[in-house]
């Protein structure tokens, strides 16, 4: 299920990571999750994570949005994660990434990005980015 995924992280040099707005624990949780994943698999690419302030969450240790330029977008992979629709997505520079990819356990609204899992079964997006990590 996450072959198309992986196949882009592998793909990319610089990975864009972005979630919904005004974050639960679940889109923080995933975030900095994937943001992780990535970086211990493969050091040599360049990660980040953006969007609005963690908030409540903001003692989880990575949650901190990284500030970047609009250019960091030019040939790089964006991915969302736990967001059903265009509208709640926390920093819509993504549509100026390379490429982008959704992973989300929302019932489906609308397509977002290129390439996306959206499955429904899953409690959390968190438990879809654990299932891919293993």
């Amino acid at each position: 299920m996450f072959e198309s995924i992986i196949s882009l992280i592998e793909q990319y040099d610089t990975i864009i990571i972005h979630r919904h707005t005004k974050p639960d624990g679940d889109a923080i949780g995933s975030q900095v999750g994937l943001a992780n994943l990535i970086r211990d698999n493969y050091p040599e690419k360049k990660v980040y994570i953006v969007g609005d302030e963690a908030g409540r969450y903001a003692f989880v240790k990575g949650s901190t949005p990284d500030e970047i330029p609009d250019e960091t977008y030019n040939g790089a992979l964006a991915i969302l994660l736990d967001m059903s629709a265009r509208s709640l997505v926390s920093d819509t520079r993504y549509t100026k990434a390379d490429k982008t990819a959704r992973i989300d356990h929302h019932l489906f609204c609308e397509e977002i990005c290129g390439t996306e899992i959206v499955d429904t079964s899953y409690e959390s997006c968190c438990g879809l980015v654990t299932a891919m990590a293993k």
